[in-house]
């Protein structure tokens, strides 16, 4: 017990409901909780392990006469409130480290393995800890007051006593002569703050930070751009047929989107007729995608199969040789028949041009 008068605070303390309770030493409660603490000896005990030590105080049978224990860990994981057993094995290893508490392997008498805890109320020997709350205030006192000590350093000015005036009948003679104050210098004004130059760009940078002029396109480029915007409006007017037909999904999005897709369908033609594909080639991979503006992978595969170029497919492509029902081989002149799906070939001939580019009639693949 600590005398109250050690106490920075006095406190009064009146016993409520009355409770079973686990008498806990004050050395555990006060030992470092962190490698920051002034009493920090190279242990620590966390709030985690405190309050694993309290738990395992709990288990101590007092009539028994010993100080040992042998809860599980499941059970001291769940008084403390962990989700798994395995996160009380370092707290426990803490309180062995500071001699809290002693371990000893043991069998059940189920046969399982399991642990006795011999759990400590006194510190071990030679411990330099704070043993009581009286020392832990004391302690706090002698910091408050090294605090509120003027650290060593210049000494602080101190006023010139004042000088009494001379007697009415003293001569003049013996009346020291004032000297006349000595004229302080004008104070010089603080000259103007210069404007810090300007940081000169390096040369590289000056050069990143301008613009590219545009690279003006060579007259085999403007040609190449024209065929292609040329197919591309073709393959539009074909499309707004093909949606009129019901055998084309109409164009969604706002004007901008369109416009991105327009760009996009320009550029798949320019590449292909980049690559050596003729305009017919093209028109067929067209007619077999289906869509306003081709994925660059699939039209890709479609400028193959127009051009006679087997590629090896993916799983999901093939069809089935034989239909269940039939069991007998699927004709592709009878698929398209039995869908009832019309082919772009036989719109109107008004949409195709005058001359053979995009267009002409091209023979399904």
């Amino acid at each position: 017990m600590s005398d109250i008068s050690e106490h920075d605070e006095q406190f009064e303390v009146v016993i409520g409901r009355k409770a079973p309770l686990t008498m806990v030493p004050d050395w555990v409660t006060l030992f470092p909780g962190s490698k920051k603490s002034p009493m920090y000896r190279g242990k620590i005990l966390s709030p985690q392990a405190k309050a694993v030590y309290n738990v395992l105080a709990m288990h101590v049978n007092v009539e028994r006469g010993d100080s040992a224990c042998w809860p599980s860990r499941e059970t001291i994981a769940d008084i403390c409130g962990f989700s798994r057993e395995q996160s009380v094995d370092p707290y426990l290893d803490q309180l062995d480290d500071a001699d809290a508490i002693d371990r000893e392997p043991i069998t059940r008498p189920n046969g399982a393995m399991g642990v006795r805890y011999i759990v400590h109320q006194m510190p071990p020997p030679g411990y330099e800890g704070e043993q009581s709350v009286g020392e832990y205030h004391k302690r706090r006192r002698e910091e408050k007051a090294q605090k509120q000590t003027r650290p060593p350093g210049r000494p602080r000015k101190t006023a010139a006593p004042a000088t009494e005036p001379a007697p009415a009948d003293t001569p003049a003679a013996d009346v020291p002569e004032e000297q006349p104050a000595a004229r302080k210098a004008p104070a010089k004004k603080a000259a103007p703050r210069k404007a810090a130059p300007a940081k000169k760009m390096a040369p590289a940078k000056k050069a990143a930070a301008k613009k590219a002029a545009p690279k003006e396109k060579t007259p085999e480029e403007i040609a190449l751009d024209k065929r292609a915007r040329e197919g591309a409006d073709r393959w539009w007017k074909r499309a707004a047929e093909g949606v009129e037909k019901k055998i084309m999904r109409p164009l969604l999005g706002d004007k901008r989107q369109q416009s991105g897709y327009y760009l996009n369908l320009v550029t798949r033609i320019k590449e292909a007729l980049a690559a050596g594909y003729s305009e017919e080639q093209i028109w067929a991979a067209l007619h077999e995608v289906r869509e306003w503006s081709p994925a660059k992978r699939e039209f890709d595969r479609a400028l193959g199969r127009a051009a006679g170029i087997q590629t090896p497919g993916r799983p999901n492509d093939r069809k089935p040789l034989f239909r269940n029902e039939q069991w007998q081989q699927a004709k592709p002149e009878q698929d398209k028949q039995e869908q009832g799906t019309p082919d772009l070939d036989a719109l109107p001939s008004t949409a195709k041009p005058k001359r053979p580019r995009f267009g002409v009639d091209v023979q399904p693949v």
